[in-house]
């Protein structure tokens, strides 16, 4: 058997026993831009634009988090 060699190759398993939806498909997008940024047969400029990718990516999710923390301590109090 061949070994995985590449980060999407070891991850790829794991993404594919996850449901379809829209979470299977972020952590795909996720995987496949560090997968290009850990790759040496990429070119250079490629790999900068999969880490603005991933870092704008995790900076949007905590945004989120951050306002569904905010809006949860907004309501009324019992």
């Amino acid at each position: 058997m061949k070994q995985a060699t590449t980060f999407l190759e070891r991850v790829r398993p794991a993404i594919d026993a996850l449901p379809d939806g829209a979470d299977k498909d972020t952590l795909l997008a996720l995987a496949e831009a560090q997968d290009t940024i850990e790759r040496g047969d990429v070119h250079p400029k490629q790999r900068a634009l999969a880490m603005r990718r991933l870092v704008g990516g995790a900076a949007a999710v905590a945004s989120r988090k951050a306002e569904n923390q905010q809006a949860k301590g907004r309501g009324k109090k019992p």
